[in-house]
């Protein structure tokens, strides 16, 4: 186990949450679930190949009645069906099981907003470790 890496800003989005074993992995992205368990940590691309895998990752951690913590700060890049898998996730939260984004990259951040998926019911970009 490693304490997660801080945000670009120095920041750590998630502080003292750790990682546990990798969920899911491969040549361009490691899921790993955090310690507490509500959580799931990316490192790495989410793209069309591994978009699939990133969908069924959230879509079976949602449902345990509490929120599900995602840390994003070492995305290094998602293209759209990598926001997509996010965007289906949290369309099919709740109130009580929603999906909080953490150190979401900037770009990434923006793009969800300009195109109103920030204002989804099941989803909550985390503005901790900003000013």
């Amino acid at each position: 186990m490693s304490l997660l890496r801080a945000a670009a800003s120095g920041e750590r989005p998630m502080a003292g949450w750790l990682e546990g074993e990798s969920m899911y992995a491969d040549r361009q992205l490691v899921i790993r679930h955090t310690i507490p368990t509500n959580g799931l940590s990316f490192a790495g691309t989410i793209d069309v190949m591994n978009a699939d895998q990133v969908a069924a990752a959230l879509l079976s951690q949602l449902g345990e009645g509490q929120p599900l913590h995602l840390e994003l700060s070492r995305v290094e890049f998602s293209d759209v069906s990598g926001i997509r898998a996010f965007v289906l996730a949290a369309e099919r939260a709740d109130d009580r099981s929603r999906i909080v984004l953490h150190g979401l990259p900037a770009l990434l951040q923006r793009v969800m907003i300009v195109v109103g998926w920030g204002d989804l019911p099941g989803l909550e970009i985390c503005s901790c470790g900003t000013e």
